[in-house]
């Protein structure tokens, strides 16, 4: 009888295994397999864009298992960030390996899906004024629960970007101390004759000389604009590395120096960490740490590959020292982690692993300063999207400018009609096109659709010069078909691919000697199909370069990796006309519009950044004209100088910011941030009825977030706790020590405690310890009855009081009893019982067994 059982559940079992099998492998769904299929990567291909170690982010069918563990060490394949606790988010794993190594990984059935971790080669990067514009002036007012300032304290922000000057004096805190300023004459500031009383003896010495860079060109020393740095290290009257800079403590007001006032030390870096790939050819990743080794960086931000981007987000971030100067960021106590994925080649980091590396060093906000737009499904499916939204989900906000693609005509839109060629036409320019240098040689087309026409029973082909050329599409992503000299030296590959949300992919790649002319993209489908096209080229980045010149709409090229469905997107509305034209409190012409390409409403939010915003300027910045808005300001190149900044690149810098001053009244909402953000911000005019696909929410509006997050903040007064009193019984020799825990989601301003001494009620303001408030009540005579209560308010004015609480002062000896026992339960032990009853079962059961094998 048990080995029929048996046998019985060997045949369902192998009846069970086979149907997927079955299913799989049946003709008709070959094909359909085929094209979903996400493991099929053409890594011999991948190695001559990425070297011999093709880095890849990875998911597996079973998490990662102890198997997976060891297939990875087996096969020698390495984690991007040493380990495998560090080289992942979420259940996305971060590998690197050689070709034949990875495809051994994809031969054990274990990958899920896998994908060549995203370099910036197809990327773009996308104050004075614009802080008061989204009312973060009225936010650094508050206070949080420690009696500070809304101004970033505590959090830190990752930025992947271009890296960061960090030497900048717009990126020191004002944390060095108070030191006299010494004038030489009676008559004002004398540049390199003055001095800085760093010893205070009132003397001047050599190396206390202090020099003035007049940032704004107006031979004047203007203490909010200007910097001063004293020439200690060559005095040789140019700031050298190590030499102090200052701030000055403008008590007159007249925003001049005059003798007596104190002047900042600059000390403390804003920047807390960089990192970067040390540049080699077979790069590691370099970390300079704050405190430990980043004074002795060879970092900068002066890249031609959009060098000075990442200082001036940083800039609008956090730069600045509030109440000192005019141009200071959203949260200016901030913290900085900046992570270089645009740069020169082996020095930037892939995006997959930035996001790591954030995660994993303690990021509270991310802002991803990059978009692209082709080889992109843009639908929130690719591994990049799903790591923000578990991110997002971790409590981590992520913000992603939106793009710079509006009215640039990088995206054509139709509607095909079922069995009927279609052409759209495209530019290729000459190199006359103001925002190319050289000739293009590599152009980048991607066709998209969310409709379900099957794109293999597709038509696709190119008119180049006014020659047919049909294209072969390679199968699944990333598997190009290489179609050699389809023109002398002109080469096109191409592939199709699913996403896993069901968006079709056609991705073409004209490369090598490419005719400076108008061509064709063909399209005939078997359905009814609305297309999406867009085009990119490698000496162009946002504007210029290779165009549509049919089709083309002005919606739905939202870019990626703002796509993703956690990601707060930030498209650009002007403060002010710098450069340009356009109508003050309007949305830019560049910002990139939406719907999402499946109709989604994906913008959150709009936020300065229309040619408007004056930000950090790093030396050797590739925005050659930009330091000055093209004659519109009177700023020159000079360190420590500042620069005009633009795009939705300068927006999202503005709502990170944002996102940093909620976080620092409540670190544990940073799932809800995207919300908050969106349901404060503000309409208007500009922005017509919202949500829409333009503006998304409206303006952004700092101070409503805030108080749109804590409603109770125009109601209701602080949260008096539980208090302690020391001693609790105190005689007429001992003062009594109380501390009491008060809180509000605004911030504290005063605590009060008012007790009653016998004869008359007093005041005393109580002092914040670091974690609770604290006052004293001095000895009171023998016999006094004290009776003692708490007034607090916050920061914008609500009042809280609490009941009384009483004590008497007496030099009697205290008592003593007898210290009473507890009780017997009064319960069975319901866990022992259980544990005997079950050791008792078992027993009958043995006793049983045994019986049987003694009458065999």
């Amino acid at each position: 009888m048990q080995r029929k059982v048996i046998s019985t559940l060997l045949v369902v079992c192998l009846v069970l295994s086979s149907i997927p099998v079955l299913f799989f492998t049946s003709p008709a769904n070959e094909d359909f397999q085929t094209k979903m299929n996400p493991t099929r990567l053409d890594f011999k291909e991948l190695s001559e864009l990425y070297g011999e170690q093709i880095p890849v982010v990875v998911r597996f069918n079973n998490g990662f298992s102890a198997e997976v563990r060891n297939v990875i060490s087996h096969l020698g394949l390495k984690f991007s960030l040493g380990t495998a606790s560090k080289s992942h988010v979420g259940q996305h794993y971060l590998l690197e390996g050689s070709p034949d190594r990875l495809q051994a990984l994809m031969d054990h059935g274990l990958v899920a899906s896998i994908a060549p971790q995203t370099h910036a080669r197809q990327l773009e990067s996308a104050r004075d004024l614009s802080m008061p514009e989204i009312n973060a002036d009225d936010v650094w007012a508050m206070l949080d629960d420690f009696s500070r300032n809304l101004t970033g304290h505590d959090i830190l922000i990752a930025d992947l970007d271009s890296g960061v000057d960090w030497s900048h004096p717009d990126l020191l805190f004002a944390d060095g101390g108070s030191y006299p300023y010494v004038n030489s004459t009676p008559w004002g500031f004398t540049n390199g004759t003055d001095a800085v009383d760093m010893n205070r003896d009132f003397a001047l010495t050599a190396n206390e000389s202090i020099y003035a860079l007049d940032i704004n060109n107006n031979s004047i020393f203007d203490v909010k604009t200007d910097w001063l740095w004293v020439d200690n290290v060559t005095q040789n009257g140019i700031p050298d590395f190590g030499e102090a800079f200052f701030v000055v403590n403008d008590t007159s007001g007249n925003g001049l120096l005059d003798g007596g006032e104190e002047l900042i030390l600059l000390e403390t870096h804003k920047t807390k960490y960089i990192f970067e790939k040390d540049g080699m050819p077979s790069p590691s990743i370099q970390m300079w740490e704050r405190g430990r080794n980043l004074t002795i960086s060879g970092h900068t931000d002066d890249s031609p590959y959009g060098g000075g981007h990442g200082t001036a987000v940083a800039g609008v971030l956090l730069g600045g020292q509030l109440g000192y100067r005019d141009y200071v960021g959203v949260a200016p106590d901030a913290e900085l982690m900046m992570i270089r994925v645009i740069g020169d080649q082996f020095t930037w980091i892939s995006i997959e692993t930035a996001l790591a590396l954030a995660n994993n060093t303690g990021a509270d906000v991310i802002l991803i300063e990059v978009g692209s737009w082709t080889y992109h499904y843009l639908d929130g499916s690719s591994h990049v999207e799903d790591m923000i939204d578990d991110l997002v989900a971790d409590g981590i906000p992520v913000i992603c400018p939106s793009g710079n693609l509006g009215g640039k005509d990088k995206h054509a839109m139709v509607t095909t009609s079922a069995s009927i060629p279609h052409f759209i036409d495209f530019l290729v320019p000459t190199t006359t096109d103001p925002y190319i240098e050289e000739e293009i040689t590599n152009v980048s087309i991607t066709v998209l659709t969310v409709d379900p026409t099957d794109f293999s029973a597709c038509n696709f082909s190119l008119v180049l010069s006014g020659t047919p050329v049909v294209l072969n599409p390679g199968i699944g992503r990333w598997n190009w078909f290489v179609q050699m000299n389809v023109l002398p030296n002109l080469h096109v590959k191409s592939f199709i691919s699913i996403s896993s949300r069901g968006t079709r992919m056609l991705a073409i790649c004209l490369w090598g000697v490419i005719p400076q002319m108008i061509h064709q993209l063909g399209i005939q489908t078997p359905d009814d199909t609305t297309i999406h096209a867009f085009i990119s080229d490698d000496q162009s980045g946002w504007t210029g370069g290779c165009i549509w010149m049919t089709d083309m709409v002005n919606s739905h090229h939202i870019t990626w990796p703002s796509t993703a469905d956690s990601a707060i997107s930030v498209a650009s509305y002007r403060t002010r006309n710098l450069v340009g034209g356009g109508t003050i409190g309007d949305l830019a012409d560049f910002s990139s519009r939406g719907p999402r390409i499946d109709g989604v409403i994906k913008q959150s939010v709009a936020a300065p950044g229309g040619y408007d915003i004056i930000s950090d300027y790093a030396a050797g910045s590739a925005w050659d004209d930009w330091f000055n808005a093209y004659g519109n300001l009177p700023f020159i190149k000079r360190i420590g100088g500042y620069r005009l900044f633009s795009g939705t690149s300068a927006s999202g810098p503005h709502v990170a910011g944002a996102a940093a001053l909620l976080l620092q009244v409540n670190n544990s909402i940073g799932d809800q941030v995207k919300g908050i953000i969106e349901t404060s911000a503000a309409g208007d005019g500009f922005a017509g009825t919202i949500p829409n696909n333009d503006w998304g929410y409206g303006k952004l509006d700092v101070e409503a977030a805030i108080i749109t997050f804590m409603p109770s903040l125009d109601v209701e007064g602080p949260d008096i706790g539980s208090h302690t009193r020391s001693p609790t019984a105190p005689n007429s020799t001992d003062s009594v020590t109380v501390r009491v825990t008060v809180t509000d989601p605004s911030g504290v301003h005063t605590v009060i405690m008012s007790y009653y001494n016998g004869t008359t009620w007093l005041n005393v303001t109580m002092t914040w310890t670091g974690s609770v408030y604290e006052a004293t009540i001095p000895a009171l005579p023998d016999g006094t009855s004290v009776t003692y209560r708490f007034y607090a308010n916050d920061t914008i004015g609500n009042w809280s009081v609490s009941g009384d609480h009483n004590y008497s002062v007496s030099d009697a000896p205290p008592t003593t009893g007898p210290t009473p026992t507890s009780p017997p339960p009064t319960e069975p032990d319901y866990l022992r019982l259980a544990i005997i009853l079950s050791a008792v079962f078992a027993l009958i059961i043995l006793g049983v067994v045994c019986s049987k094998r003694k009458k065999r």
